[in-house]
């Protein structure tokens, strides 16, 4: 098989992976109804981190109390919430971070997303919720060389045109989680995963980013309007599940 065959071939393997994994998003729930869903808080309130003072921080106090206080909410979730430490990482910082994993439904991930980021003094946290007929999308890429390192990684996605991103480092290497937020950047993804020789996974969902952006003021009563309406309409779950509103906080 000639160089030129070769390159085709793999072209279109990479690109029928691709398509049908999108085509498998597209059988997912229609409602805000139980499925896979995912959170990114980070529990950083220092401005001017580098990757690497991200990466220390992975093993920092502070991210372990994240993810014990975000295991905490599984009986609220009605499903185990697994947890990933993460570095979200853009083109000119990063934070250590945590993702987070449940079959759950957008307003419980909304709502320990905003217990999280009120008690981590967070201006934002963003939720992904899979379904049909959402705006948005999640990939996931999987980089199947070994050894590339969450540098390496974040310096190819720059190269992508991939500003904003979240990389959990593995034994081996790092998977990178992208939330396209207006359902824009597949041509990005395709030429990242490319560089990365990466498997890509596509999802269709809903996504927001709960808080705000210019004062950890603002976000907090933001995030204390979200608690406050879900433990309205779901008192009966939160009695259920003993949750304090003022759960974790410092």
């Amino acid at each position: 098989m000639n160089m030129r065959l070769k390159a085709f071939v793999k072209l279109n393997c990479f690109l029928l992976f691709f398509s049908w994994c999108s085509l498998a998003s597209g059988q997912q729930r229609t409602s805000d109804s139980r499925s896979l869903t995912y959170g990114f808080v980070s529990p950083n309130t220092r401005e001017g981190l580098k990757l690497d003072d991200a990466i220390r921080g992975l093993a920092s106090s502070e991210e372990d109390n994240l993810i014990r206080q975000a295991r905490a909410f599984g009986c609220v979730a009605q499903s185990k919430i697994g947890t990933l430490k993460a570095v979200g990482s853009w083109s000119d910082g990063a934070e250590h971070s945590v993702v987070l994993r449940a079959n759950t439904d957008a307003s419980t991930m909304r709502y320990v997303i905003s217990i999280l980021g009120r008690n981590a003094q967070q201006k934002a946290a963003l939720y992904f919720h899979s379904n049909s007929s959402g705006s948005a999308d999640i990939y996931i890429l999987r980089p199947q060389v070994h050894g590339r390192t969450v540098r390496g990684l974040a310096g190819a996605l720059d190269q992508a045109g991939i500003e904003f991103r979240t990389l959990v480092p593995t034994k081996r290497s790092a998977v990178v989680y992208v939330v396209d937020l207006k359902r824009e950047m597949r041509a990005k993804i395709v030429a990242a995963a490319r560089r990365m020789k990466a498997r890509v996974t596509a999802r269709r969902g809903s996504a927001e980013f709960i808080g705000d952006d210019s004062s950890r003021e603002k976000a907090r009563a933001i995030f204390e309007n979200e608690i406050r309406n879900y433990e309205t309409r779901n008192s009966a779950l939160i009695t259920k599940c003993r949750i304090r509103s003022s759960y974790g906080q410092p």
